[in-house]
Formats: C-alpha cells, sequence, structure tokens
C-alpha cells in the first residue's frame, strides 16, 4: 500500500507546478487577456514617467544653477514640449520599421544620451536644442508603452486596464521628481541615475514582447484620419495639456497670490497630484460603463464649478485641500477618458497612429497652457488663474457637445 501511494504522488504535479498552474490561471481573465503583461507594461510607462520627470526637473535646476535666467528655463521647457509634439505623430512609422523592442531601444539610446550629453553644455540655447533632442527619445517611449497597454483594452476591461495605467502614470509622474532627494543635482552622477531609469524601461518590454512583434495595425491610415473619427479625443487631449502644464502645475503659483507661504503652497500642489492619481481608476470604470463624454462633461463641470468655489475656500486651508484634491482628480481625468475614448473608437486605423496623434497635441497643450494662464496672471492679477481656465472649460464643454452627432457618424464610417 505504501508503494502504491509513492506511485500515485509520484504521478502528482509537484508543489511548484501547481503554483505555476494557479499563477497562469489567475493571469488571464474572462476573455482570454494575460493580467501579467498588462501590470508589466503599465509599470513600463510608469518608469518611462518616472525618468521623464526626474530627468526634466534636474535638467531645470541644473540650468538654474548655471545662472540661465527663468525665461531662458522655460523656454527649454517649450522646447522639450515642441520635440514631443512633433515626433509623437511620427513614432508609427519608426515602430513599423524596427518593431516594438528596438523602438524602445532606440528611445532609451536618445534620451539617456541626450540627458548625460546635456553636462557638457552650459550655453542656453544648446541645452533648448539637446531638450528638443531628448523629448524625441521620450516621445518614442511614451508612445510604444501607452499603446501596448491600450491593445490590451477591450471592451470588458477598459476603464479598469486604462484607470490603472493612467494611476500608474501618475504615481510615476510624482515619484520622478522627488528622486531628486536622493540623487542631488550637482554632478554627473544625477544624469547617469536618469540614464539608467530609462534603460530599466527596457527591461519588462524585452520580457513580454518578442523580437520583431508590431503593434498591428501600425500605419493604415494618416494621422488625421485619427482626427476625423475621434475629434473629441484630441481636443480632451489638448485641453488636459492646457490644465496640466497651465493649470495644476501653476496652483502653487496662485497659492502663493493668495497668501500662502511655500510650504502651503507646496502642500496644497501636491494634494492635487495625489487627487490625480487616486480618482482615475473609477473615473476609467465609469467611462467605460457610460459613454466618456458624459464623464468628460461631469469633469468640465465639475471643475468650473471646483475652480469657482476655490478662492472663498482658500482662507480655510482644510477645505482648500479637498477642492485641490477634487480637482486634480478631474482635471487628470481629461486624459484617463480620452485615452478610453481612443482604444475604444480608434482601433480602425491603428492604434500607433492614434496614440501618437493623442501625445503631440497633448505636448501642445503644455507647451501653450503655462503661456496663457501665465497671461491671464500677469493682466488680471490671482483671479486670472480661475478665470482663465473656467473659460477653456466652458469653451470645451460647448465643442465635446457640439461634436457629439459628427463624431457618431463619422465612427460608422469603416477605415479606407
Amino acid at each position: 500500500m505504501t508503494a502504491e501511494k509513492k506511485n500515485i504522488a509520484a504521478q502528482l504535479p509537484s508543489p511548484r507546478a501547481r503554483f505555476c498552474a494557479i499563477v497562469r490561471r489567475s493571469s488571464s481573465d474572462a476573455h482570454g487577456h494575460r493580467l501579467v503583461p498588462v501590470v508589466v507594461f503599465i509599470v513600463a510607462a510608469a518608469l518611462v514617467a518616472f525618468a521623464t520627470n526626474l530627468s526634466m526637473h534636474l535638467l531645470n535646476l541644473r540650468m538654474q544653477r548655471l545662472g540661465i535666467s527663468e525665461f531662458q528655463i522655460g523656454m527649454s521647457v517649450a522646447a522639450q514640449a515642441l520635440g514631443i509634439v512633433l515626433v509623437a505623430p511620427l513614432a508609427k512609422y519608426v515602430i513599423s520599421a524596427l518593431g516594438i523592442r528596438q523602438t524602445f531601444i532606440v528611445g532609451a539610446f536618445i534620451a539617456s544620451i541626450a540627458l548625460v550629453a546635456s553636462s557638457q553644455l552650459s550655453d542656453a540655447w544648446l541645452l533648448s536644442m539637446l531638450r528638443m533632442v531628448f523629448a524625441a527619445g521620450v516621445a518614442l517611449l511614451f508612445v510604444v508603452s501607452e499603446s501596448l497597454v491600450v491593445t490590451r483594452a477591450d471592451a470588458a476591461n477598459r476603464g479598469h486596464v486604462i484607470g490603472w495605467y493612467a494611476t500608474g502614470l501618475g504615481i510615476g509622474t510624482t515619484a520622478g521628481p522627488a528622486f531628486i532627494t536622493v540623487t542631488g543635482v550637482e554632478g554627473l552622477e544625477p544624469l547617469l541615475w536618469g540614464a539608467f531609469f530609462f534603460w530599466l524601461t527596457v527591461t519588462p518590454i524585452f520580457a513580454y514582447v518578442k523580437t520583431g512583434q508590431q503593434l498591428a495595425p501600425v500605419v493604415r491610415n494618416s494621422t488625421f484620419a485619427a482626427i476625423r473619427l475621434m475629434p473629441i479625443a484630441f481636443v480632451t487631449a489638448f485641453v488636459f495639456g492646457i490644465v496640466d502644464n497651465g493649470g495644476l502645475s501653476m496652483l502653487s503659483v496662485y497659492s502663493t497670490l493668495k497668501g500662502y507661504d511655500y510650504s502651503q503652497a507646496a502642500m496644497l500642489a501636491a494634494v492635487a497630484m495625489m487627487g490625480g492619481v487616486a480618482l482615475q481608476i473609477p473615473l476609467g470604470y465609469a467611462a467605460n460603463t457610460w459613454e466618456p463624454r458624459i464623464i468628460l462633461l461631469a469633469c468640465g463641470v465639475g471643475g468650473i464649478l471646483l475652480l469657482t468655489v476655490l478662492p472663498d475656500m482658500m482662507g480655510i486651508h482644510i477645505a482648500a485641500l479637498v477642492v485641490a484634491f477634487l480637482l486634480g482628480g478631474l482635471l487628470e481625468g481629461f486624459y484617463t477618458v480620452g485615452l478610453i475614448c481612443i482604444a475604444k473608437e480608434c482601433r480602425t486605423i491603428g492604434i500607433a497612429s492614434a496614440n501618437g496623434c493623442f501625445i503631440s497635441f497633448c505636448g501642445f497643450g503644455e507647451l501653450v497652457g503655462p503661456l496663457t494662464t501665465g497671461t491671464s496672471i500677469q493682466y488680471l492679477g490671482s483671479n486670472g488663474f480661475v478665470v482663465g481656465l473656467t473659460t477653456l472649460l466652458a469653451c470645451y464643454i460647448v465643442m465635446i457637445t457640439f461634436a457629439k452627432q459628427s463624431v457618431a457618424a463619422r465612427a460608422t464610417v469603416p477605415a479606407n
């Protein structure tokens, strides 16, 4: 009997084999999608956001230590945004020619080399040109990593996948600048850390993407086909860029104009960023459950209401923090819901094509955002912050409401 039991035990799978089988089963949802690659692609995108924001703040602080004026630093940031605007729509051709893995390597190589090379320059204009090169590498990394996530999002899991992706992106964006407290600013070492993190983003892509694998279809229609098919998504991307770089990023400036000290202003901005991270999963779920346009309208109307009460709440610190948290969540929600529109409507023209255009529109908004908000504040004082953003959101609400029927009609037209 003992020998028979041993025989049966020998035929049973080992504990390790049983564990691996459980992992394989748990990593697939009801629709056969692998959960683990989705998580890995989100981690890769979060690492790209982490490395990009770490590097951007490093470059800004190093330029400041070189005695470069704030205006020239601002122009170099604008040059970086311009680089993303120009390169992101072209990323689909690079992916088509090289494949996913090679495109990621090219992006990491360009970004890391440009970052390290900045240590040899002290001229503001040369640094601005180098930041445009740096942005080209970043654009490739963002388009590939984001497109990989979007291709894994279908009708059943779209809200969860995009929501978690936006959350990971927010965490990476927030944590990047904080890492400067570890690296410092001076010397070559901080730049080498930034370069290291760009190369680290390649690891998960190599783990789960086969050699030569493409994002199918990569190039099927022109970039303008995406705009014609889903204009709401691209208007949303542009508005997001403005409210992100010209709104949330200027919140600390607005706070100081309302009498806050620097620590209080930094806390208010940090809480707004926390809201931008915390609310993306519920917003993504809502956009997948209901029509995304309704959620975008809710974000726009909610943003206007919160901006309207913000001046009165600034005198009550706790209330101001609550308003900032909700405002950050709703304004960052434009990116999450806009991306869900891409995942839902633009598969017929190629995800890489649509996503590159989406990122380009975001970059364009990031470019003009600080200029518009800064101008409003300069001529209207602290109230210019609220007036400028509420006017923008009101125009946005009118635009996406008017665009509803034309979008529905175009969505039924098959791709050429």
